[in-house]
């Protein structure tokens, strides 16, 4: 499996994380780290415990690493759960579903780390 290939099955994007990163070495390299980063599973954790303030933390993060990464679609839905979850948005917060976001968040994060795996395992 190329980086190409993984990006396309996992809603990222290639040519941002090119432009940003500069040579699919780095990009591998990174891409592989993400495995060890828990913020998409700590925001799951957090939200089902109740905790909003962990809840944001989490998102907060993992919406970093996914931004730097280009993982477009991971790091959009993490920045939605992270804007519903900030204090003092507790309008917006009303009009979330955050329990529909957090399901979409794991469905997605399983499906990345088991593209990624798969990548791991081609090289």
């Amino acid at each position: 499996m190329t980086l190409q290939e993984l990006y396309a099955q996992i809603d990222g994007d290639y040519a941002e994380a090119v432009g940003r990163l500069r040579a699919d070495s780095l990009i591998s390299r990174f891409i592989l780290r993400f495995l060890d980063d828990k913020s998409c599973e700590q925001v799951q954790q957090a939200w089902a415990s109740g905790d909003e303030r962990a809840t944001f933390h989490a998102s907060h993060s993992a919406k970093g690493v996914c931004a730097n990464l280009s993982l477009t679609k991971l790091g959009a839905i993490a920045g939605e759960i992270c804007e519903a979850t900030r204090e003092g948005n507790e309008a917006l917060r009303a009009q979330t579903d955050i329990d529909g976001l957090v399901a979409e968040l794991a469905e997605l994060y399983a499906r990345t780390v088991a593209c990624i795996k798969e990548y791991q395992a081609s090289l």
